[in-house]
């Protein structure tokens, strides 16, 4: 099987019924709006668990409890959206695409591990306040009873629902503009990268470039699916690399 990352023509083709512009009113609506009902939830089910608890426990609780559900539930919604209007769900998100074989994920995450890697080592030693700063707040997700759930909720749902909303759903559309794919790639990674406010200008370059990449593995391989193992693995590695550095 040809590398789908590295050789031959992109094999990537947009397969939406959606209008552009609606496409990208509803990826935004499902997911500003299901991370509010999420929180919302969250915060109810924290209280509810653990009514005695203190503040920083009941907090992270109420916080894993949102990103959970509102993973499952942008993934429900992707899917019900993609098939409306007459699309085949599947298609329309690029799950059809060819599946990667070893090769294609071990080049995937080479690629990652020198692009990203390489960027984050330059923030730790040029601003390394910034960096710390994105990392701390992840910190007591691992350094507790719970952190199986931080580990699905980062390493596993993050990755899937963001993907099939951002760039399986939302590029699907938006490539049909003049533009094409990578006028699309960018307000897709644009929209996706405004989601992350909370990180410091570093780390929201560093989430604009690794959407970007994801967009690449996308374009050559017309497939959501070595995107997502990309995504996934990069939200593993940095779960480890946090484990370790408390571990220290």
């Amino acid at each position: 099987m040809a590398n789908f990352s590295l050789t031959g023509p992109s094999r990537y083709a947009a397969i939406s019924p959606w209008p552009p512009l609606v496409a990208l009113v509803v990826a935004v609506v499902i997911q500003a709006g299901l991370q509010l009902f999420g929180g919302v939830l969250g915060v109810a089910v924290g209280s509810r668990v653990l009514p005695e608890a203190l503040g920083e426990q009941r907090l992270l609780i109420s916080i894993l409890v949102a990103l959970a559900l509102s993973q499952v539930a942008v993934i429900a919604l992707t899917w019900w959206a993609a098939g409306m209007l007459g699309g085949a769900r599947r298609a329309v998100l690029q799950l059809d695409g060819p599946r990667p074989d070893v090769r294609d994920v071990l080049v995937a995450l080479a690629g990652l591990v020198l692009l990203l890697g390489s960027y984050n080592l330059l923030i730790y030693l040029v601003w390394p306040d910034q960096f710390m700063a994105d990392v701390a707040p992840f910190l007591p997700m691992l350094g507790n009873p719970h952190w199986p759930v931080t580990v699905l909720a980062i390493g596993i749902g993050a990755p899937i629902s963001e993907e099939l909303l951002f760039r399986g759903f939302l590029i699907s559309a938006l490539a049909k503009w003049r533009g094409g794919f990578w006028t699309a790639a960018l307000i897709a990674n644009l929209v996706w990268t405004t989601f992350h406010l909370g990180y410091s200008i570093a780390g929201m370059i560093e989430v604009f470039i690794g959407g970007l990449y994801m967009s690449w593995l996308l374009w050559r391989s017309g497939s959501i699916w070595l995107p997502m193992i990309a995504h996934a693995a990069t939200n593993i590695g940095f779960l480890v690399f946090l484990a370790i550095y408390t571990l220290r």
